[in-house]
């Protein structure tokens, strides 16, 4: 998963919004994922690799630290 899918959020703007939108989004991305797992697994497999990114994103914000969420999972 090399490829980059949201590179105007991976810019900085992502950091931008509240976590609360954050986490929407990256929740709105697995949803899609679970509508497309019967139907195209191609989609759905996308679908995840979006809400990943997402993830890995918000676990880059700075934010994340004063927060107290761990950069690193063990």
């Amino acid at each position: 998963m090399t490829d980059v899918q949201h590179r105007e959020l991976a810019a900085g703007r992502w950091w931008e919004l509240p976590v609360i939108e954050q986490l929407g989004n990256v929740g709105s991305e697995i949803s899609r994922a679970a509508r497309w797992a019967s139907r195209n697994p191609e989609t759905a497999r996308a679908a995840l690799y979006r809400a990943l990114e997402l993830l890995d994103l918000t676990l880059a914000d700075p934010r994340c630290s004063a927060r107290g969420i761990p950069l690193k999972i063990p």
